[in-house]
């Protein structure tokens, strides 16, 4: 063991022998190297070839030099009040002289101010805008896609229009079919706010907020009202909507919000296939009217106001419907078939082969021609059938919506359409008066006649369901469905 030891020790003594011959070894190389590049520096400034950079820095230096000695004059005259009088009497010499530094005192003072304005509004702190909860459609395609969605508060752009607080709100047919792309092409010309997403709803009831300075309606803020709006406008199933006053009126005392917004847009539908079939309550009395889906929002109007004004009403329903529209006081009921298509006089896998089959017999049966005939829901056969059971002069009115050609065209197309937009707009604008695009005809005056009949007792508001906005996509299905009777609403009573 001690001879371990001194073996390691014998080697740590030569390993430190070893260290420090190299270390000396490497200071002495080091001493050397800079020893050569002393000698290289002396060497480089000593030759000929360098005088001409040491010439360069001289007259740099020089020259740094002479600028700093004449901007201390410079500052020394400046501070000579006599200096400058003269000086400026040099520069205004002349006319020109002057007008040059008016000019240029005018455009500096410009700029200053320009730049301080723009400042203040860079530096502005950032609000971020209002918003609102909604029920839109985030694509089109399909039915998928409304949901319940924030979107920003609308603003008041014109004096005429109204600012709303949506109480409740009502879905139609033309709801789907707006989230399927209806209108979308002409709508994207016509407005002027994002395409998506796009606020559904054609009909609300609500309380008034905010008039327009000239307005002349005659609404307050805190009166309830109901609205409309049509199928190229942005829709009104929101929190807040804004609406011209030609689209509002003061809603029936007798009912509550939910009731009220079930009426808006399907009486005015039904209003205006009254007045294209000439019908009336001075002339209805005695007609055979025939309402094809009596209880589709637009056929629980129809019912109601002929039968009051005196006709003799038959309407078509399923067989889950038949109370309702007994109730409503159609005389004659054709069931045309029930809950599933199986229900019907024969099987088929096409219901609007059974429809029509069951509609076809039953007026062979019954042996009654009809005055006019209604129809208020889409339906895919062909209604030229219905000729032989139509009164002499008798009519056949469709009160659905037709689909829009715009919708179809192409790239040269979709230019024309542009340019006839764009004329019609600024002929509105130049005789003051928003151009009509199309659709069922909408007005105040409508709703007030309508209001009218409500209060009156003629007629009834027909609710099917009130759902939450959350579930404003099972309500869009609804209404498409057969079980749905009367108008689907959507309450924002205790939206927060």
């Amino acid at each position: 063991m001690d001879e371990v030891v001194f073996r390691m020790e014998q080697n740590l003594e030569a390993f430190q022998v070893r260290m420090g011959m190299a270390a000396e070894s490497g200071m002495r190389i080091v001493r050397q190297a800079s020893d050569e590049g002393r000698n290289m520096a002396l060497r480089a400034l000593r030759d000929p070839s360098f005088d001409g950079v040491r010439n360069s820095f001289q007259s740099i230096w020089s020259s740094c030099l002479e600028l700093l000695e004449r901007i201390r004059h410079s500052a020394v005259d400046m501070a000579d009040p006599n200096f400058l009088y003269d000086q400026l009497q040099l520069y205004f010499r002349d006319e020109i002289s002057r007008n040059n530094m008016f000019f240029v005192c005018v455009g500096l003072g410009l700029g200053t101010a320009g730049g301080f304005l723009l400042g203040l509004w860079l530096a502005r702190p950032s609000v971020s805008a209002p918003v609102m909860k909604s029920i839109s459609c985030s694509y089109f395609g399909a039915a998928e896609s409304v949901s319940l969605t924030r979107v920003s508060v609308p603003q008041m752009f014109s004096d005429t229009d109204i600012l709303i607080r949506i109480r409740a709100a009502s879905f139609h047919r033309l709801d789907e079919q707006i989230t399927r792309g209806y209108g979308r092409t002409l709508r994207r010309m016509i407005s002027n706010t994002p395409e998506t997403p796009l606020v559904l709803g054609r009909a609300a009831a609500g309380v008034v907020e905010a008039v327009g300075r000239d307005c002349r309606s005659g609404l307050e803020i805190g009166d309830e009202v109901w609205l409309v709006a049509p199928w190229y406008a942005p829709g009104v199933a929101a929190e807040v909507a804004v609406v011209p006053e030609s689209r509002v009126g003061r809603k029936p005392f007798i009912t509550g919000f939910e009731g009220a917004a079930s009426l808006p847009y399907s009486g005015c539908v039904a209003m205006g296939a009254l007045k294209q079939a000439d019908l009336g309550e001075h002339n209805c009395a005695g007609k055979r009217i025939l309402v094809q889906d009596g209880c589709s929002p637009v056929g629980c109007v129809l019912t109601q106001l002929a039968k009051k004004w005196g006709a003799t009403v038959t309407a078509t329903c399923y067989v889950r419907s038949v109370p309702v529209i007994r109730a409503l006081g159609a005389d004659d009921v054709i069931t045309l078939r029930g809950e599933s298509p199986s229900d019907g006089l024969f099987l088929s896998t096409d219901s609007s082969l059974v429809e029509k089959f069951n509609l076809s017999h039953a007026l062979a049966t019954r042996e009654v021609t009809f005055d006019v005939i209604f129809f208020t829901t889409f339906v895919s056969y062909d209604k030229s059938f219905l000729h032989k059971y139509l009164s002499p002069g008798g009519r056949i009115i469709d009160t659905c919506e037709m689909p829009l050609l715009s919708d179809d065209l192409g790239f040269l197309g979709r230019c024309f359409l542009s340019c006839f937009v764009a004329l019609r707009r600024f002929a509105g604008w130049v005789i003051r008066s928003p151009p009509d695009w199309g659709g069922p005809h909408l007005c105040h005056l409508t709703l007030d006649r309508l209001a009218g009949y409500v209060n009156e007792g003629l007629l009834q508001t027909v609710v099917d369901q009130v759902f939450t906005p959350e579930d404003a996509q099972r309500a869009i299905e609804h209404i498409c469905s057969e079980k749905a009777i009367g108008s689907t609403i959507v309450t924002f009573r205790d939206s927060k």
